[in-house]
């Protein structure tokens, strides 16, 4: 009877182990988010230097460790007196250091700022940016991320400065 049970607990075991989907991380997974993030510009005499934004974005994981990641953003950005809107867009490549439960990851990419200038006429900024940040797997679908990133932009007096510290929640679907 003993030999019977384990044979049986082996057989419903290996069955169980051979309809598991693999164990990827992020590789061949795309994912929509969501992140709301505090702003700090430097360097412009145009823009305020503080301000919130609100970011909804996807992913694709390319590797085990390589994500291209784009987002778009509305940005407010608050002065003493005064609240200028703006949007953001960017895109970015991702380098993954490791697939456990806590994600680390730095990153480059580029971005487009759209805010209002002093003479209220909208103007268009270029740039790009560093991103360090990392990702909780709360489970198969569900991420929580923090970043941070330092992005340069083109002014017309000289190069500004932003960096943004975000709050992110993700949900991962399988594409294969």
């Amino acid at each position: 009877m003993t030999r019977l049970r384990v044979t049986l607990c082996l057989l419903v075991l290996s069955v169980w182990l051979a309809v598991q989907t693999p164990a990827r991380a992020y590789e061949e997974q795309a994912s929509i988010d969501a992140a709301l993030g505090y702003v700090l510009v430097t360097g412009s005499d145009n823009l305020p230097r503080h301000g919130a934004s609100l970011a909804l974005g996807a992913s694709y994981g390319l590797t085990e460790t390589l994500t291209l990641r784009g987002d778009a953003a509305y940005l407010a950005l608050i002065d003493d007196d005064d609240t200028v809107s703006g949007g953001r867009a960017r895109v970015e490549a991702l380098y993954l250091f490791d697939v456990l439960q806590v994600v680390p990851f730095v990153g480059l990419g580029l971005d487009v700022l759209a805010a209002e200038g002093a003479s209220g006429s909208v103007r268009v900024r270029p740039g790009a940016h560093l991103v360090l940040g990392a990702d909780y797997l709360v489970s198969r679908t569900w991420t929580l991320g923090f970043d941070v990133r330092s992005a340069l932009y083109l002014e017309r007096s000289g190069p500004m400065h932003a960096t943004e510290i975000a709050l992110r929640v993700g949900r991962m679907f399988e594409t294969f």
